[in-house]
C-alpha cells in the first residue's frame, strides 16, 4: 500500500512526475526516454527515486516493457489531471505575456477620452486585437477613487492633482486652456483683452467638481479675477455648442475645439496675460504591479 500522507510534496519534482506520465504513457521506459531526449538509465533513475520517494511500486517490470501498478494506475489518473491543470495554467501565462490575451480597466473622462484615450486605444487594439479593454467613466476626482480601490488598473485625469505618495503620475499629452466665443460676441476676438475684462460678460464653465475648472479658477484668482459663471456644464462638447449659438465665453480646452475654430464656427480671444499650459496624465498604484497589457498600453503610449 502507498502511504501518501507522510509525504512531503516539496520533495518531489515536477519533472519526476512528467517522467512518470510518459512512462505510464508508452509503457516502455527506451521509448518514454526517445520522447523526452534523455538517456534511458535517467528515467530508470528517476522511477526509482519517485518510487522511493512516494513509498511504493508504481510499476511492474517485464522484458516486455513496464505496467501500472493499481497504486500507480490512481496516482496517474491524478498526477495526468494536474499536470494537464499546470500546463494549461503556464500557456495562459504565456499567452498574456505575449499579448495574446489579457485586460486593461481604465478610468478616464468623457474630455479625456476625447481628447486623448480613443485614438490611443484604436492604435493599441488594432495591433493587439485580443485584448479587452474596459473604460469606467468619471471625473478626474472619481478616476483617482477607483484607481485607489482597484476598480481600475490606470487612470487618465487632468493634472496637476494634489500629489500623492502612493500614485505615480506620468504626463502623456500637453493641452492648453483657452477661451472661445461664437458670432455672436465675434468682435471680441479682434484684438487683445485682460482678463479681468471676463467679468463683463456672460462666462460658460465646466461644473466645479471638475480639475479642469479648479485649475481655471486658481489661474483666475492668481490674476484677482473672481467669476461668476453664467452657465456650468458637464462636458467641454457642451461649452463649445453653447458658446457657438451666442450663450457667451466659454473656458475650454484648445485642443478640443480646434477644428470649431478652423471653420470659423468659433473664435479665440487673445489676452495680454499667459494662458496655462496643462498636461492629461497617466497615473497608476506604485505598488501593485500591472498585468502585461497594462504594462504594454503604458510603454506605448510613453514612447510614443
Amino acid at each position: 500500500m502507498i502511504i501518501i500522507r507522510n509525504i512531503n510534496v516539496m520533495d518531489i519534482s515536477l519533472d519526476l512526475y512528467r517522467i512518470f506520465l510518459e512512462v505510464s504513457r508508452t509503457s516502455n521506459i527506451t521509448k518514454a526516454a526517445e520522447k523526452l531526449f534523455v538517456s534511458q538509465s535517467a528515467v530508470s533513475q528517476s522511477i526509482k527515486q519517485l518510487e522511493s520517494l512516494i513509498g511504493g511500486k508504481l510499476f511492474n517490470r517485464s522484458v516486455h516493457g513496464v505496467t501500472l501498478t493499481p497504486e500507480g494506475e490512481v496516482l496517474f489518473s491524478h498526477i495526468d489531471e494536474a499536470i494537464t491543470l499546470i500546463d494549461n495554467a503556464q500557456n495562459k501565462f504565456v499567452e498574456m505575456k505575449d499579448l495574446n490575451t489579457g485586460t486593461i480597466r481604465i478610468g478616464a473622462s468623457d474630455t479625456i477620452c476625447n481628447l486623448f484615450l480613443l485614438p490611443v486605444l484604436e492604435r493599441f487594439i488594432s495591433r493587439h486585437p485580443n485584448i479587452r479593454v474596459s473604460v469606467t467613466n468619471g471625473t478626474t476626482d472619481e478616476s483617482i477613487d477607483l484607481l485607489k480601490r482597484a476598480s481600475v488598473d490606470i487612470a487618465f485625469i487632468n493634472l496637476p492633482i494634489n500629489s500623492n505618495a502612493m500614485l505615480e503620475e506620468i504626463p502623456v499629452k500637453e493641452i492648453h486652456e483657452c477661451f472661445v466665443v461664437g458670432n455672436k460676441y465675434m468682435y471680441l476676438a479682434e484684438k487683445p483683452m485682460h482678463l479681468s475684462e471676463l467679468i463683463n460678460y456672460p462666462l460658460l464653465t465646466l461644473e466645479r467638481a471638475s480639475n479642469s475648472r479648479r485649475q481655471m479658477d486658481l489661474f483666475l484668482e492668481k490674476h484677482n479675477v473672481e467669476i461668476t459663471p453664467a452657465i456650468e456644464l458637464g462636458s467641454l462638447a457642451l461649452l463649445s455648442g453653447f458658446a457657438k449659438i451666442g450663450f457667451g465665453i466659454a473656458a475650454t480646452i484648445r485642443e478640443d475645439v480646434i477644428d470649431m475654430l478652423k471653420n470659423h464656427e468659433l473664435y479665440e480671444l487673445k489676452f495680454y496675460e499667459e494662458l496655462p499650459r496643462r498636461y492629461i496624465g497617466l497615473i497608476r498604484a506604485k505598488n501593485v504591479n500591472l498585468s502585461f497589457a497594462a504594462k504594454a498600453f503604458i510603454e506605448e503610449i510613453t514612447i510614443s
